[in-house]
């Protein structure tokens, strides 16, 4: 495969590329070892588009341009509201290869679930309803997706929530019942026999005899995995190897979702619907879409809002070990995301064993119990605050690790005081040199739930020379970031600099004159020190004029300031 740097460098130079005179590609939506996807531009119609693109080394790997096909054959047949459809395809440069797809403005399931997990049955319920009619739509088609999971789930953004399932890709399709496809035999494999493609996180139990015994019930499986995670927050099965996950879809019935998440409370005829979604033999579960649909038709009605609300209390009485494990499992699955559009994402870890609460527990369940009449939550921020204080000046980086997990949810914006952001970065220092679980948890509040001010505190833990283990910790998350495109501009252009080798850093200076702030300054000041030798490897440049006017443009911000 193509070496990463190579294959990010050759998807920028594609911008403002236009194929088949009249798709123009504006912007690297994500990118990977093989290929990327691209906001792009119909010239003629006048409408946004996305664009996927497979680099010409898959000439070498022809089983991906099959799948790419079959991509695009599902996606133009399938006419649904709960499927993002595809419209073109084509190669250009003699030997790449690209798909048109409908542009879904939103974010992933697994961003949502990430983010707001458990989620109100009623809310899980209307989500995997579209699933369900999307997959229905599929499957009527002869089409069986074969990879669903959350991150292949797009959630479209505002309060109605429209559901997109998205990258037929490993999909399996029956070509004479959709379009006969001239010149290949409508049974041609796209996968070698006897191997096994996909997550495993979200495989059915009958993948065990082949990818061949995979057909719609399996769909419905994954689905069922789905709406387990959507209503407790966790995936019913442990993490292990992959034959240790697959021996647990096989032979291990899901746990009760009370007995997965105590903190939910789910209506038995719900839970009833998943459990069937869940059963090992194909048979046993719904019989087809149609069937599923019917039944949740049947149960939402009935459904009161109040079920199981989103609230701080839920999260705080997890176990902390499954509190522990479920940010384990959403980091680790950011990184690869990053890594490659052809990911097979990793099953996350996860463990529920019951454990005496943490500080930060009690805190919360107290708070909970004898409730403010003014503002529980601001009451409870503000003992979590002064907690987090005291536990740092103690150096007791254990309780601080907690108190700082269950302060996210509680206050996100808590790292906007001075004091608290240094009361953290001391913490995430501490537990990051140590490592651990503890350190994952801090780690991923830090990366995700507190916002802008969270990834200031990663990126200052990544420059610290003092403390090597937390700064690669923190640096390996801040690259992730930048690909997301949530760290702020001053903070993004800082982290490439710091990244890029000494000849790839000239060409981010008129950026970092235009966007950054103190920490570029400080990054470029490092560049070429006094008495510089860039042959001694403890600089870049002896001199550099555009470094120069870099960071003299800086200092007169600065100044301004």
């Amino acid at each position: 495969m193509p070496d990463a740097s190579a294959a990010e460098e050759r998807a920028a130079a594609l911008i403002g590329r236009v194929l088949s005179d009249r798709y123009r590609i504006d912007a690297i939506v994500a990118s990977g070892s093989m290929g990327a996807v691209y906001r792009g531009f119909h010239l003629l119609t006048r409408k946004e588009v996305a664009i996927k693109v497979l680099h010409p080394e898959t000439e070498n790997f022809p089983e991906l341009v099959t799948r790419f096909e079959r991509e695009a054959v599902a996606g133009a047949h399938i006419d649904h509201p709960n499927v993002a459809s595809a419209s073109d395809m084509g190669t250009f440069d003699q030997g790449s290869h690209f798909l048109v797809l409908e542009l879904v403005r939103g974010h992933t399931l697994r961003d949502l679930l990430d983010r707001e997990a458990p989620l109100r049955p009623s809310r899980a319920l209307r989500i995997a309803r579209q699933i369900a009619a999307g997959l229905g739509a599929a499957h009527a088609r002869g089409i069986v997706h074969r990879d669903l999971k959350p991150l292949n789930v797009m959630v479209t953004d505002g309060p109605d929530e429209r559901v997109k399932i998205i990258d037929f890709g490993l999909a399996r399709v029956e070509v004479d019942q959709v379009a006969p496809m001239e010149g290949r035999a409508a049974a041609e494999r796209v996968s070698t026999p006897g191997v096994v493609f996909g997550t495993v996180a979200y495989m059915a139990p009958e993948v065990t005899s082949g990818m061949d015994a995979i057909d719609r019930p399996s769909d419905l499986y994954s689905l069922g995995l789905i709406l387990y995670e959507m209503l407790t927050g966790l995936h019913p099965f442990e993490h292990g190897a992959f034959h240790e996950v697959i021996a647990q879809h096989r032979d291990k019935p899901p746990p009760s979702l009370r007995d997965r998440n105590r903190a939910v409370s789910v209506p038995p005829a719900i839970e009833a619907i998943v459990m069937r979604l869940l059963e090992k033999d194909p048979a046993q579960r719904y019989p087809d879409a149609e069937s599923l649909l019917q039944a949740l038709d049947a149960v939402m009605p009935e459904l009161e809002e109040a079920s199981a609300p989103r609230a701080f209390v839920g999260q705080a009485q997890l176990p902390k070990t499954s509190r522990r494990n479920l940010a384990l499992g959403v980091v680790g699955g950011a990184l690869l995301v990053a890594l490659s559009i052809l990911l097979v994402a990793a099953l996350r870890s996860r463990d529920d064993e019951p454990v005496a609460p943490t500080s930060a527990t009690q805190i919360a369940t107290a708070s909970a119990a004898e409730p403010s009449a003014a503002s529980p939550k601001r009451d409870l921020a503000a003992e979590l605050r002064a907690d987090l204080l005291a536990q740092a000046a103690k150096d007791d980086a254990d309780g601080a690790a907690s108190i700082l997990v269950a302060l996210a949810d509680a206050d996100p914006k808590a790292l906007v005081d001075a004091k608290i952001r240094a009361a953290a970065t001391k913490v995430a220092t501490s537990i990051g040199e140590r490592g651990g679980d503890d350190a994952t948890q801090a780690f991923y509040a830090l990366a995700y739930r507190f916002g802008s001010e969270g990834l200031d505190v990663l990126y200052d833990l990544s420059v610290d020379p003092a403390h090597q283990r937390a700064a690669r910790r923190a640096s390996a998350i801040l690259e992730v970031q930048v690909k997301t495109g949530r760290p702020s501009a001053p903070l993004r252009i800082a982290i490439e600099l710091k990244k890029a080798p000494c000849k790839k850093k000239a060409l981010l200076f008129s950026r970092a004159a235009a966007e950054g702030d103190a920490r570029v300054l400080a990054l470029l000041e490092q560049l070429h020190p006094p008495g510089c030798d860039p042959e001694s490897g403890a600089c870049c440049y002896e001199r550099h004029v555009g470094l120069e006017k870099t960071v003299e443009a800086l200092k007169e911000r600065a100044a301004a300031k």
